[in-house]
């Protein structure tokens, strides 16, 4: 019997058609905002760069592919047992990392290189919503939410050292989780004020310790810095480079110059003028070079695709058969989600600069892996939804 993909590919079919709408734009941007970097690496071969992105792209989806036939439940056990080395894994990583733009995000293990905050993503959510789907028909004790309470503040406290944006976007995802998952409001209330005191406490002591041995603690002094900078639209921002192309305001002023040249149908693909400024053309800018080449109609056509995947990971609530399910999709669409909307408010200049990439679309490597291993976990969560 012939071989046939589409009776291969199980679950939700309208968020496999966002997972192959995504990546096909992905394709075709990226293609077009890599010419600095290709010169700067390659000699302008930006084929080669359209190569590697394609197949890290192909490798997501054979992973999805492959995540998704998987029954769900099986992965609670696994990110159980990893939630235990988390904490570790995020210090080691502080202390022992790989230094990519002056922050240790990233570590490698047996020469496979990863940002660690991906993966505890990914931990954390799962572990999240198993121990709230166990208490769904059961009466909420102290004792259990604190110990949810903890491990968020934990996870998240010392994430924040080395990506302060990224541990608020995790921090809001959880909040989340757990009022979905019909946590007491004033537990909620405890829980905000545990993590809201925890990223003041990192942002303190990183004060507290550049002043008195002048060494700089993960990116707390960035996040200040940043963030003033964009409270008081201070024109020349941190002072600090962003690239070969001037500080981190010069960035957000050519991206928007680039959205101001975009209109509302643009200037066409392959057109972008920006793209030889902005040094991160590829990647956190990648959605200012989108709508210069494709105009706000591409810029809310891709706005509109993340909404979508939102409504098909939220809907899981209702049709699936098992909490951990409904609370397991939603909160892994939240996150993808969340951090796409960031990106996108970032370049649009709704917010100071983080770093953010747009998940599915900007050029990553392992991190393109993980997303697509959220995506193919929410896939296997649709395959036992009641319809699909």
């Amino acid at each position: 019997m012939p071989f046939k993909l589409k009776n291969h590919l199980q679950g939700d079919k309208q968020i496999w058609w966002i997972l192959l709408l995504l990546s096909l734009i992905s394709v075709v941007v990226v293609y077009s905002s890599v010419s600095a970097l290709a010169y700067r690496k390659t000699d302008g071969n930006t084929e080669f760069f359209l190569l590697k992105h394609t197949f890290f792209l192909l490798v997501g989806l054979s992973i999805t592919f492959v995540i998704h036939k998987f029954d769900f439940t099986q992965y609670a056990g696994l990110a159980h047992v990893f939630l235990w080395f988390t904490p570790f894994l995020i210090l080691y990583t502080l202390m022992f990392g790989i230094s990519v733009g002056g922050a240790r995000r990233w570590v490698s293990i047996l020469g496979f290189s990863f940002q660690t905050s991906d993966f505890v993503r990914l931990v954390l959510i799962t572990n999240l919503s198993a121990m709230l789907a166990r208490r769904q028909h059961i009466e909420y004790k102290a004792q259990d939410l604190w110990i949810m309470i903890f491990w968020t503040g934990l996870i998240v406290g010392l994430l924040s050292i080395s990506s302060f944006s990224t541990s608020v976007i995790l921090g809001i995802t959880c909040f989340l989780i757990m009022w979905i998952g019909r946590v007491p409001n004033r537990f909620l209330l405890r829980m905000v004020l545990v993590l809201v005191a925890g990223l003041f406490g990192v942002l303190s002591l990183g004060l507290v310790v550049k002043r008195a041995t002048g060494t700089e603690l993960g990116r707390v002094q960035t996040v200040i810095d940043r963030t003033e900078s964009f409270v008081t639209k201070d024109l020349d921002g941190d002072g600090r480079t962003g690239g070969e192309h001037g500080s981190v305001s010069d960035q957000k002023d050519y991206a928007l110059i680039a959205i101001a040249k975009g209109g509302i149908f643009g200037i066409g693909p392959g057109n972008s003028s920006q793209k030889n400024i902005l040094p991160d053309a590829f990647s956190d800018f990648i959605y200012s070079i989108l709508i210069e080449e494709w105009g706000l109609l591409g810029g809310l056509v891709v706005m509109g695709l993340y909404l979508w995947l939102l409504y098909r990971g939220v809907w899981n609530i209702e049709n699936t058969k098992r909490a951990f399910g409904g609370l397991l999709s939603v909160g892994l669409t939240l996150s993808i989600v969340l951090q796409a909307f960031a990106h996108m408010f970032i370049n649009v200049g709704l917010g100071p600069v983080t770093g953010q990439t747009l998940p599915l679309i900007s050029m990553g490597g392992t991190s393109a892996l993980f997303t697509s291993v959220a995506i193919g976990i929410v896939l296997s969560v649709t395959k036992n939804s009641d319809k699909v």
